[in-house]
């Protein structure tokens, strides 16, 4: 599991650092020099799909998804158990409908070109599916330590 860990953690640094280094150089070469690099636009918003879909997956990996915690912290022994046991079953639940509709979507679109990158616009909605399998990995991981808990 840690493994999945570091390459969460590894790919959002990556992420993080070339879409700033990316809207950087734009914002330079915009104002400063007076043209903008076309593709740069494209790329930023990609990587912020990207960005999104796994850090929601860290968020869950962290248990600091959306919450309600005047609940939960009102709850004690075997009712709080049931409470975030029920809480990551619904997660998995939406998470798995979310994978498996956004991988007919990510595969029927396949064909359709980002117009100023030249790639398949799969490349960006792949971004869900694959965050869809780390939130289940770890919603699984919450459930199994909840329950053994």
């Amino acid at each position: 599991m840690k493994y999945f860990d570091k390459i969460i953690n590894y790919s959002l640094f990556v992420i993080l650092a070339v879409m700033v280094s990316t809207m950087a150089c734009n914002v330079f070469c915009r104002f400063t020099l007076k043209f903008s690099i076309y593709w740069a636009d494209e790329l930023a918003q990609s990587l912020l799909v990207w960005l999104t879909f796994l850090g929601a997956a860290v968020a869950i990996r962290e248990s600091s998804h959306y919450s309600f915690d005047t609940i939960q912290n009102s709850l004690k022994g075997a009712t709080l158990k049931t409470y975030k046991i029920l809480g990551n079953a619904i997660v998995m639940a939406m998470v798995a409908a979310m994978l498996y509709w956004s991988s007919i979507v990510t595969v029927g679109i396949r064909s359709w070109i980002m117009p100023a990158m030249g790639v398949s616009r799969a490349l960006l909605y792949v971004a869900c599916p694959v965050g869809c399998i780390f939130m289940l990995i770890y919603s699984l991981r919450n459930l199994i330590k909840t329950v053994k808990s």
